[in-house]
């Protein structure tokens, strides 16, 4: 729950987001409808609760459906990392995140990263600092026609650690298209979500 109080709501728009969705099939999912995590098979509820997970207290309710935007059918395994790639990561994130944090004049709300494809290697561009960096990957798979994806730097922090914390062996990244959500999906119980960035220039 510590992994997962990251990913819901903290706004009171809607309510039922607050929470964690603990299915009955051992599955926990949460969202704040710009990022989305979920564990498989996890707990061992017999039915489906809602649960707070700063407060623990218990609900029942609709949670939204989320299958369709985590369903990575149409999308491309674009990066492969693996467990150390994951770490390291986590780690250049953090910093970026820290860096962006001592500028003057950055909110959480444009704390925002690109990351870019060129000549066979990842990078990623702190948007308005001119500054980039190189990201190492296993393999690289990169959809047609797909150049960049902006996102926020504390959203991809929060699911590389959710990652790293409950020791993925590997990760794969999937892309379909700058404006639609990338998965990171480790194959075998953790699955994270972040929707993208529109950049206007």
């Amino acid at each position: 729950m510590e992994v997962v109080k990251k990913f819901v709501s903290k706004s009171e728009t809607r309510p039922i987001l607050k929470y964690s969705y603990h299915r009955a099939d051992g599955n926990i999912i949460a969202t704040d409808s710009h990022r989305l995590i979920q564990v498989g098979e996890i707990h061992g509820f017999k039915e489906d609760y809602l649960v707070d997970p700063k407060s623990f207290m218990f609900a029942k309710g609709e949670y939204p459906d989320v299958e369709k935007i985590n369903d990575k059918e149409k999308h491309t395994k674009s990066i492969t990392l693996s467990k150390d790639q994951i770490k390291l990561w986590l780690q250049i994130f953090k910093s970026i995140n820290q860096t962006m944090e001592v500028m003057k004049n950055v909110s959480s709300f444009n704390k925002v990263v690109v990351l870019k494809v060129k000549h066979n290697k990842v990078e990623v561009e702190l948007k308005n600092f001119d500054l980039k960096m190189s990201l190492p990957c296993e393999t690289l798979n990169i959809p047609e026609n797909f150049e960049q994806i902006a996102f926020s730097v504390e959203y991809m922090r929060d699911a590389l650690e959710a990652h790293f914390k409950l020791n993925s062996s590997s990760l794969n990244i999937y892309f379909k298209g700058s404006m639609v959500p990338m998965i990171l999906d480790d194959e075998k119980k953790l699955q994270t979500l972040i929707l993208p960035v529109r950049l206007y220039d």
